[in-house]
């Protein structure tokens, strides 16, 4: 006998609160934050003052650069980390996402020490490029992480705790950066090469999420 009674839903699943949302992050999530936290906090602390240091009297220790080849520095960084993303997403993916973070830890160290000792307008310009190329590679190889380590039901919380890293990451660095940089400027290059570094010790503590 054929009736037209509706079926009868089967109830929606209870929504998890916040702390069973954090309780639900694994080892990689955890291990991306911190690094992220890391890697920003070195990162603003050296935009914070680089701009002073570049136009800055010799006699103070800085570098002494015209205004226009300071202009210049940043709109090739800006363009570097802006565009590079659209093809290191796919390096990512392809080669690894603990990988990609290696290679980009190692770029930033680099751009770090180049920034430290080098004074002329070109060497100088190339360790802020090599900077600006290892942020591009840094952020798909994190990012690519958190997402794998995020699903539906705690993915808002997930991002959102991330973003609170940049932040914290953006509010210590300055702090950190203009105390070194009344000691000495190389120390405000050579101590977030070292705090970069440390990312190394972090990637062997958890496994390559599944691509």
């Amino acid at each position: 006998m054929v009736t037209n009674e509706t079926p009868i839903a089967s109830p929606a699943p209870k929504p998890q609160g916040f702390l069973d949302q954090v309780r639900s992050f694994n080892r990689a999530y955890w291990a991306c934050n911190l690094m992220e936290l890391i890697e920003r906090w070195a990162y603003y602390g050296v935009r914070t003052v680089l701009s002073l240091y570049i136009v800055d009297a010799v006699s103070r220790g800085g570098l002494e650069f015209t205004h226009i080849q300071k202009g210049s520095i940043y709109a090739w960084w800006a363009l570097i980390q802006s565009l590079l993303p659209l093809f290191t997403g796919g390096f990512a993916d392809r080669y690894g996402y603990k990988n990609t973070v290696a290679f980009s830890i190692t770029i930033k160290i680099l751009g770090y020490v180049l920034m430290a000792t080098q004074h002329s307008y070109w060497g100088f310009f190339l360790g802020c490029m090599l900077l600006a190329t290892g942020t591009a590679i840094f952020k798909p190889g994190v990012q690519g992480i958190i997402a794998n380590a995020t699903k539906n039901s705690n993915a808002s919380v997930g991002w959102g705790i991330f973003y609170a890293m940049v932040n914290i990451g953006g509010f210590i660095g300055p702090w950190t950066a203009g105390y070194l940089r009344v000691l000495d400027w190389s120390y405000v290059f050579y101590a977030n090469a070292v705090l970069v570094a440390l990312n190394f010790l972090i990637l062997p503590f958890f496994k390559e999420p599944e691509r």
